[in-house]
């Protein structure tokens, strides 16, 4: 019997929002998204500047999905240069990649975060180093993943002076916020990973979210 599946894509490069000194939202820079039949979507933003505040040279993104004999498959890929906040935290580049996989015989999911990493990441002036599973997402079955819930890579900070990991996986940096890398959400039918999610803490507060992604889909009920 023929099956019809109901995509899922959505990759965003860098998106935020202000609440003080002032309040402004940053519009989501670089966005991709599928339809439920699939297919392609891209998109680049270059030379973007907030303020004082955020800035990057590049972002961009692709989404697609396709069908194979065997398979219905999902990718998004996100990845900003050059990325700037506050001068405290900055990256050459960053790459956000989810691909999932539905097998039409056996009903089975695979998805993996394999291309995801950091390039030259630096917190407050410390290189720090994120080594990210790309099978990370196997450690749970997909059933027992149905309650929403949420986690960061662990990150090593024996060498980074003033920084601070948290119960959650936050990396703590006094008078600047938190910030969590390669954060993972996960429901029934909904996998992504923020390579940034950075909540100010300081006379700058607000948050902001860079190299964005999720997939997955199901098939058509009946």
């Amino acid at each position: 019997m023929e099956q019809t599946f109901l995509y899922h894509a959505l990759a965003s490069g860098v998106s935020g929002q202000v609440t003080l000194p002032f309040q402004h939202t940053i519009p989501v820079q670089a966005p991709s998204a599928l339809p439920y039949t699939g297919g392609y979507s891209a998109s680049r933003v270059e030379g973007f500047r907030y303020e004082q505040i955020i800035s990057f040279s590049s972002a961009e993104t692709v989404t697609t999905g396709s069908e194979t004999s065997k398979y219905f498959e999902t990718l998004a890929t996100a990845t900003v240069e050059g990325l700037n906040i506050l001068n405290v935290v900055t990256a050459e580049r960053v790459v956000a990649r989810l691909a999932s996989r539905y097998a039409k015989e056996s009903g089975e999911w695979s998805n993996t975060f394999a291309g995801s990493h950091f390039a030259s990441l630096r917190i407050g002036g410390c290189l720090i180093q994120v080594d990210i599973d790309p099978e990370r997402l196997k450690s749970a079955r997909r059933s027992e993943r149905a309650r929403f819930g949420t986690f960061a890579a662990p990150v090593a900070l024996e060498d980074s002076w003033g920084l601070e990991q948290l119960e959650d996986g936050a990396i703590h940096l006094p008078q600047f916020g938190k910030i969590y890398l390669a954060e993972c959400l996960t429901t029934g039918c909904y996998q992504s990973i923020a390579m940034f999610h950075v909540i100010l803490g300081c006379a700058v507060k607000g948050n902001v979210v860079a190299a964005h992604v999720s997939t997955n889909g199901e098939p058509m009920p009946g």
